[in-house]
């Protein structure tokens, strides 16, 4: 039998300091958080941190509870006042043993000593797991700034140049100024980060009021009137773009640490982060609703190349950023759509994909394409599925990404009378080019709905938790 741990003074002492110096290391981590970020979390089942630390302070009182005299919780007042006395009780009592009580043991076999180790390995867990959750949060971020940039591309589709270039969802903003506002303020804003991570925040300038930032914008539309809707298009991915790097270079710390701008404003990076998707929603919903307003012919052009490049790209982003909020060892295991795990899933993508890509090839060898017909799609998918079952995960992967690259290189190479060239679909209608590929984004942007489900994000908004209508 081992021999029981005796708690000297000069041991005890040892354990309480260990207390302090990593309830220091807690303070340390939570005291930049918003209340916001405080209250965070992916889905209604989960603890977010304000729950965690009411739980540390409540759990704290249990357990020295076992010490032979019960100790009630401190009524909170603030979260971290709660922490501050809820620890100041526990030591108290801690303090008020003789030197027979820490050795005595009480019942269930609880000893001062036990009570220390638990109080240690209790806060040191809910540390850790405060820090996955604040590591959660970037990941969730990435997905959905993924998502409300694929669904504004959404918006574009089935629209001619000329409505892109002339109709206007609000007065005197056409879809191109719309656009080219959202990438110049992801560009601002990526701006105001770098600036922050270089140590240079007293550089950064204010813009004003209300009255202020709409004489700006008006400013920006007349100097963006004149530029070409594809370098617009191409300026929205290119500031995206900037922006997602420097979010990489940024630590969960520098977004999450309260900064002090130069006019006296306090703000974190993660919000000037989470207004850039936030800026996409709000325009794509203007587009909606205009769109909403427009006869159905209106919205079946064979629209611009580039548009439906973006889209491609950004569909693929937007399903691509879901894997991570998976961890990898489930992959293959966890079913997130149905009884398909993502391994099946990526797999059904790839497969329909490549039916996508073998109508391109076709069309660039110079035939109308002339697919086998499909007419149980459930069997068709199935036995895909049984075809796939034992290939592993970095040829599923590799397939994958291979099958995507096919349909953008063939985008580029088509032209546009090729595009609209008619086929008769696997599924019976006939069919032109450029509506052919815009399927496979979108089939991809429904499989991405079936993995939120699966990961039970409640709190997203309801356009993403649902599958979304077809813009018809």
């Amino acid at each position: 039998m081992a021999k029981k741990e005796s708690l000297t003074q000069e041991k005890f002492d040892e354990r309480v300091a260990q207390l302090a110096t990593q309830r220091e290391t807690l303070l340390a981590l939570i005291r930049p958080l918003s209340h916001t970020m405080r209250s965070w979390k992916p889905n209604d089942s989960q603890w977010n941190i304000h729950e965690i630390l009411l739980h540390l302070g409540s759990s704290e009182c249990a357990f020295v509870s076992r010490l032979g005299t019960y100790i009630a919780a401190p009524s909170e007042v603030t979260l971290m006042r709660f922490l501050a006395q809820s620890r100041e009780t526990v030591l108290a009592r801690l303090g008020e043993l003789d030197a027979d009580e820490r050795n005595q043991e009480f019942a269930d076999g609880w000893t001062a000593v036990r009570v220390l180790n638990e109080l240690l390995s209790h806060e040191q867990a809910h540390i850790a797991q405060i820090e996955a959750t604040i590591a959660q949060w970037r990941l969730h971020f990435l997905a959905r700034l993924a998502a409300e940039r694929a669904t504004l591309f959404t918006m574009l589709l089935g629209l001619s140049e000329a409505q892109l270039t002339s109709a206007e969802p609000e007065p005197g903003w056409t879809i191109k100024d719309l656009l080219a506002h959202i990438a110049f303020w992801d560009g601002f804003h990526t701006n105001r980060m770098q600036l922050v991570a270089d140590g240079r925040i007293h550089e950064i300038m204010e813009i004003g009021d209300d009255a202020d930032m709409d004489a700006f914008n008006a400013k920006l539309l007349a100097d963006n009137k004149t530029i070409p809707l594809e370098q617009v298009l191409a300026m929205l991915q290119k500031e995206r773009s900037g922006l997602k790097q420097l979010l990489n270079r940024l630590s969960d710390a520098q977004l999450q640490n309260q900064i002090r701008l130069p006019w006296g404003w306090r703000t974190h990076l993660r919000v000037w982060a989470r207004w850039r998707y936030q800026h996409d929603m709000a325009h794509a919903q203007q587009i909606q609703a205009w769109r909403e307003a427009q006869p159905r012919e209106a919205k079946r052009h064979i629209g611009p190349k580039a548009v439906l490049r973006a889209l491609l790209r950004t569909c693929r982003q937007e399903f691509v950023t879901l894997l991570p909020l998976l961890p990898e060892s489930e992959w293959g295991s966890r079913p997130v759509c149905g009884v398909w795990t993502m391994k099946d899933l990526v797999g059904h993508v790839t497969a329909w994909a490549d039916v996508g890509g073998v109508a391109v090839a076709q069309a660039l060898a110079g035939e109308t394409p002339n697919l086998p017909p499909i007419a149980d799609f459930e069997q068709w998918n199935l036995d895909q599925a049984a075809q796939r079952a034992e290939t592993p995960w970095p040829t599923i992967w590799e397939a994958y990404e291979a099958s995507y690259q096919t349909l953008l290189s063939g985008l580029d190479a088509l032209s546009d009378e090729a595009l609209a060239a008619e086929f008769t679909a696997p599924w019976g209608p006939p069919i032109n080019l450029y509506r052919w590929l815009t399927i496979w984004p979108l089939h991809e942007r429904e499989h991405a709905v079936d993995v939120r489900h699966a990961l039970n994000l409640t709190r997203w908004p309801k356009p993403l938790r649902e599958h979304p209508q077809a813009n018809s």
